[in-house]
């Protein structure tokens, strides 16, 4: 008798559908595998366990009703089978991460640099946390409120890139917000200005980039909230009003950092004013960018568990879901090019969004007729899909199309879009047709 056979015993004697409804195959011993198939096939067709009864009339191989036979005989023991499966669940998770460890030491560990270690160990995690349910999803209506609490719904936040769409849609916890289009076409500017506008409204942000550097994401959300252009930014090439402008919003970063904007107004030296205002301590709320050329599932997760309960961030970007590997693990697929890579990382930035109550919002590649390029699988995971056209620049406009929005009807618009400043927004944009005419495209 061990803790596999009675926990089986209590299933089936209780006929428990939600204990058995959160177990997995692996969680038990390979000699119970036939059992818990049987089992399985047996609910896909009837919709309920089988009784004891039910068995010795349907089980047909000897071998497979002996063992059915065995578990009858086996004493039930008072604890709650929800607890049973937890042990199960725990003792389950020991051997495999003892199994996954022991392998790694000896194949791996000896060839692999300081970085590719950690890395491995993380997709390790990653890997035991998948094969793991590590909550409670059931419910009933005892535990189920119908509306949210009043101090979630302050949690809900716009995307800050239309007036008339924000008044209809909000997003919050646990949604997750894709964004897609051509190459060039704007996706990574779309990100900005959504994390600069939740920046600006007082509310931490995380952004993750594989292709471009910190300062570069810095300096485009500076220019979106200045009105700054970006070109003149970069380059330093700023009257007296604009490196004001920048020293303004470069204050809101810092403790104190006021007064030493009044001092840098009196001296205009803004090295020396940079120098001062970073050996400040940093405000509570802040836009954290993570840059990783080689990001994986394991870095997003990672770097959440260090960040989160500190920042308390409302919305976490992924720049972009295309070129996340799920791991780093040497003989891994193809990634941005293998579709079901793709799916799995989708279905993990849900599941972040989810576990540390954030907005999660990525950009992902369009082909030209529009799907997500090599997988539109990753859509199913998303609460909301957009994708993006930019038109002619010269109409100073950004157009966005509405693919999948989950809870709500779908709603396209278009914005207004200075490319100066890479300011979409948030005014609804017209584009001009052949005549000159102007036709609004929002979409209500």
């Amino acid at each position: 008798m061990n803790l596999a056979s009675i926990l089986l015993k209590t299933i089936i004697a209780q006929c428990d559908m939600e204990t058995w409804a959160n177990s997995q195959k692996h969680y038990f011993p390979t000699e119970y595998s036939s059992i818990w198939s049987y089992l399985n096939k047996y609910v896909e067709q009837h919709s309920v366990l089988p009784s004891f009864e039910d068995l010795r009339l349907a089980v047909r191989d000897a071998t497979l009703r002996d063992r059915f036979t065995a578990l009858e005989k086996i004493d039930e023991i008072d604890i709650e089978p929800t607890i049973l499966l937890e042990y199960l669940k725990n003792e389950y998770t020991q051997v495999e991460i003892m199994n996954q460890l022991e392998k790694y030491l000896s194949d791996s560990i000896a060839m692999e640099s300081a970085q590719e270690n950690i890395e491995h160990l993380q997709s390790i995690v990653l890997d035991i946390e998948e094969k793991v349910d590590l909550k409670d999803t059931s419910t009933n209506m005892r535990k189920m409120e119908l509306f949210e609490p009043v101090e979630e719904l302050e949690k809900f936040v716009p995307l800050g890139l239309n007036h008339d769409f924000d008044r209809l849609q909000t997003f919050g916890p646990s949604d997750f917000v894709l964004v897609g289009g051509k190459r060039g076409a704007g996706k990574s500017i779309t990100c900005a200005n959504i994390a600069s506008n939740a920046y600006e409204t007082g509310h931490s942000v995380i952004y993750f980039t594989i292709e471009m550097t910190p300062r570069s994401i810095m300096q485009r959300c500076c220019s979106i909230s200045t009105g700054v252009p970006a070109a003149a930014l970069r380059n330093r090439n700023l009257s007296v009003g604009e490196w004001e402008q920048i020293a303004q919003w470069w204050s809101q970063r810092f403790e104190d950092g006021e007064r030493a904007l009044s001092r840098y107004l009196s001296h205009r030296d803004f090295d020396k004013y940079h120098t001062e205002l970073t050996a400040k301590p940093l405000r509570e709320k802040q836009l954290d960018i993570v840059y990783s050329p080689s990001l994986t599932l394991a870095n997003i997760r990672t770097e959440l568990d260090k960040k989160v309960a500190k920042l308390q961030p409302r919305i976490v970007v992924v720049d972009y879901i295309n070129q996340v590997k799920r791991s780093a693990v040497a003989n891994n697929r193809m990634g941005q090019y293998d579709w079901t890579e793709q799916i799995e990382v989708s279905k993990a930035l849900k599941t972040y969004a989810q576990d540390y109550n954030v907005v999660m919002v990525s950009p992902y590649q369009i082909d030209a007729t529009g799907e997500a390029r090599f997988a539109k699988g990753i859509l199913d995971a998303a609460d909301a899909a957009f994708t993006l056209d930019a038109h002619n620049k010269e109409d100073n406009v950004i157009s966005f199309e509405c693919a999948k929005m989950r809870n709500s009807d779908e709603v396209s618009f278009t914005s207004t879009m200075d490319w100066a400043s890479l300011r979409i927004g948030p005014e609804t944009g017209y584009i001009k047709d052949d005549d000159d005419a102007s036709e609004e495209v929002y979409e209500l």
